[in-house]
């Protein structure tokens, strides 16, 4: 029944399977014996039984009220269709002729309202699955969405559900201008909403949103197989840009400070939101904060940036060739040259990651001997300053290291003991 005959009509391969059975237990073992895979209870009061095995989940439950009821109940023609064990197809007469056309009709405007989720499933299947909404349902979408905006709206993690699906698929650019088209995101995604219409000028030739989209895009183009963290902070990576800009009359466009820190914050209400984990939302807003700070282009530079971002490498990189792909539009060749470099400095991190680290020179331990310290953060930073001084070649045995770590501590601790230092510690 239902996203799996729809799949299997669509030419596509389904990983989800909904059965009706007389009895829900016993076609589940029966599956599971067949397939190999686990069986467990959904719903043991209401027979609901699934079995997962490699992959593929099916799912199976009794028939209540009758399949034809069933089936009126769905949200779309083309999630309201069953198959027989013999290769009947049951649901709307009108399905098979949308399944062919490519049409996303709604069963009814009742239907969608039944489950906040089904005009953004509606969205999502037009762009997974290429279903283009007919004018009557894309009225209806777009109505309930305006509704979402200050009313009931799905769980959040339903809606991230969706709003994945689409994020990591190759259409992705182009679904979520469709999100924005369909007002969808003006109910999800507010704060990104808000970038629509508002120009950059000077660098750029698109406004904030058309920006963001087109760096998803390069994204998606360049580096097909990047994680989802990336494809986030790419499409959110000037969220913070209509909060901040300023006009610069002397220039002639709009300056637009501390976006990136600012950014970084608005990233992560928008991805709590959704109910992601503090180490997604952690990397998306590290990523957002950095994407301004280019790679040195000397060998020696290059190095030392590529130790001060190894945990957001090699995405940190991919990041900024996207952005920068997309601020000119026609006039990016004049930005080829940066373009090359960045593409250099993604090869460089690539082969960096690579490379086994070096044997460190002082443990933990003997630099806690060494300046007379206590377990903390301070002992790390010194570790961590150590292990770039022999990356580069400064310190090469151990006497040039424990003189290096000296030499760090005595820095440090001056500089910390300035008025207004901001790095938030004190030696012990």
């Amino acid at each position: 029944m239902g996203g799996a005959v729809r799949d299997l009509l669509l030419g596509l391969h389904p990983t989800d399977f909904d059965f009706i059975a007389p009895a829900p237990r016993a076609a589940a073992l029966d599956c599971a014996r067949a397939s190999g895979g686990a069986v467990f209870p959904m719903d043991q009061e209401r027979d609901h039984w699934r079995v997962a095995a490699d992959g593929t989940t099916y799912d199976f439950t009794p028939l209540a009220g009758g399949l034809a009821a069933d089936l009126r109940r769905r949200d779309y023609t083309a999630n309201a269709l069953a198959l027989s064990a013999r290769g009947a197809l049951f649901g709307p007469a009108q399905a098979p002729a949308d399944m062919r056309r490519r049409v996303l009709r709604a069963l009814g405007r009742e239907n969608l309202e039944a489950d906040p989720l089904r005009p953004l499933r509606g969205w999502r299947l037009w762009v997974t699955h290429g279903l283009r909404p007919e004018p009557r349902t894309r009225r209806w979408i777009v109505e309930l969405a305006r509704a979402q905006r200050f009313g009931r709206q799905p769980a959040a993690e339903r809606v991230r559900g969706e709003l994945e699906r689409v994020l990591s698929h190759p259409r992705a650019a182009w679904g979520f201008a469709k999100l924005y088209e369909l007002e969808l995101a003006q109910a999800y995604l507010r704060e990104w909403a808000a970038g629509a219409g508002v120009a950059q000028l000077g660098y750029h030739h698109l406004d904030v949103l058309g920006h963001e989209l087109e760096a998803l895009w390069q994204l998606s183009w360049r580096f097909p197989r990047t994680s989802l963290a990336l494809r986030w902070a790419a499409l959110l990576h000037d969220m913070a840009k209509p909060l901040v800009r300023q006009w610069d009359e002397t220039r002639g466009y709009y300056r637009f400070f501390s976006h990136d820190e600012d950014g970084a914050a608005l990233a992560g209400v928008v991805l709590r939101r959704l109910r992601y984990g503090s180490a997604r939302v952690g990397r998306v807003q590290a990523l957002v904060r950095r994407h301004m700070r280019l790679p040195p282009e000397s060998p020696r530079g290059l190095r030392r940036w590529l130790l001060r971002n190894r945990e957001l490498l090699p995405d940190l990189i991919a990041l900024q060739i996207a952005d920068r792909a997309a601020s000119r539009g026609p006039l990016a060749r004049d930005e080829a040259e940066r373009i090359q470099a960045l593409c250099a400095a993604h090869a460089a991190a690539r082969t960096f990651l690579a490379a086994p680290r070096p044997k460190p020179l002082l443990s933990g331990n003997e630099v806690m001997r060494l300046l007379s310290l206590e377990p903390g953060p301070l002992v790390g930073r010194a570790l961590r300053a150590l292990e770039e001084a022999q990356i580069l070649g400064d310190v090469e045995d151990r006497a040039a290291a424990e003189a290096f770590v000296r030499w760090w501590y005595e820095a440090e601790t001056t500089a910390a003991q300035r008025p207004g230092d901001p790095r938030g510690y004190r030696p012990e």
